[in-house]
């Protein structure tokens, strides 16, 4: 005989849930005990609830959860998920950046405007030789918008590259797309706060992208909105909304791109990986631009190890109760602070 927990879990499942993001979830405090107490059980489903983003009441009667912001989000690209499922993903982030904002101290935001990303550039430059990956995450920790990669999705189906949330007080930015290396996760993290900034959540409380937004596709030209992201994130990274890269003998693999790269990137203080994906960008030749990643990186990266890490360390984990805790680090992949 089914237990009612087991029944909900096969509900939850039903709506496109995955094992391992009900995993992540559920209270660490569940025992099989507590299926017997009408009490424990309500707090396990509003518990959930909270965390998956459905409404309390449709967890406790007898019809079928239903997700708060069903309809409250933009999908940017050709989605393969179903309504269903766009609403679950909706919901789960929505839900994970509210119980990450608990975590970002009032008093470490900054106040300055993050609309004008040539402003944003030249603080970046005043202390870096160009804009990279860490220098973009530490502006959005810096004004309370953190950045995290989700290690569980909520949906079997990984086909989101990230998404910009609305919380309570603030925003968040949620990776989906695993990279081995730091410049193409750079572009994707600039690009949703070119969203943030651009103020492209003012009417939803979630943009998602669910393709790959670096590279160009002459035959699907992107809407206003991921235009205007797109541009913010090409002027922090390069300080140009169209870059361009001339060559006097253009590149024949991705050696040469690197090299090439390497020697301009002090110059034009654009990150070698940055000026390569401009390269594949302006050419359409990704596959010298990627073979040139592998050259510019001294040996393959756990961006989203690094990304996560950096989380760990700015979150104030006093802030959340154990159980809080515990769902946060599951769904950032149990990382520790080194």
């Amino acid at each position: 005989m089914k237990t009612d927990s087991q029944s909900f879990k096969e509900e939850l499942q039903g709506l496109g849930i995955s094992k391992e993001a009900l995993e992540a979830v559920w209270p660490k405090w569940w025992s099989n005990e507590a299926d017997g107490s009408i009490s424990a059980q309500a707090e396990m489903r509003f518990s959930v609830a909270r965390r998956l983003g459905l409404t309390p009441k449709s967890v406790i009667g007898e019809d079928q959860p239903e997700f708060v912001w069903r309809h409250d989000a933009k999908f940017k690209g050709l989605s393969a998920y179903g309504g269903d499922e766009e609403a679950a993903l909706t919901s789960f982030g929505i839900a994970f950046g509210r119980h990450l904002e608990k975590g970002i101290s009032r008093a470490s935001r900054q106040s300055a405007d993050l609309s004008d990303a040539t402003s944003v550039r030249q603080a970046i430059l005043g202390r870096s030789p160009y804009v990279s990956l860490p220098d973009v995450c530490a502006v959005c920790w810096g004004f309370g918008i953190p950045v995290v990669h989700l290690r569980v999705f909520p949906l079997s189906a990984k086909n989101m590259v990230a998404m910009a949330v609305r919380t309570l007080e603030g925003f968040a930015i949620l990776v989906g797309k695993d990279s081995r290396f730091p410049a193409p996760t750079a572009f994707h993290v600039a690009h949703e706060l070119g969203h943030i900034a651009a103020g492209h959540l003012a009417e939803v409380s979630a943009l998602v992208d669910l393709e790959e937004t670096i590279e160009k596709d002459e035959k699907d030209e992107k809407d206003e909105e991921e235009g205007e992201a797109d541009g913010y994130a090409l002027e922090l990274l390069t300080g140009q909304r169209n870059p361009s890269l001339q060559f006097d003998t253009p590149p024949r693999n991705g050696l040469e791109l690197a090299q090439a790269v390497a020697k301009a990137a002090s110059e034009r203080r654009i990150e070698p990986g940055t000026l390569a994906l401009c390269y594949g960008y302006q050419t359409n030749d990704w596959k010298t631009a990627y073979a040139a990643l592998h050259h510019i990186y001294d040996s393959k990266h756990d961006v989203w190890r690094f990304l996560n890490l950096t989380a760990s360390k700015q979150l104030d984990w006093s802030s959340y109760r154990d159980d809080e805790a515990a769902y946060i680090r599951a769904v950032m992949g149990a990382v520790d602070v080194a």
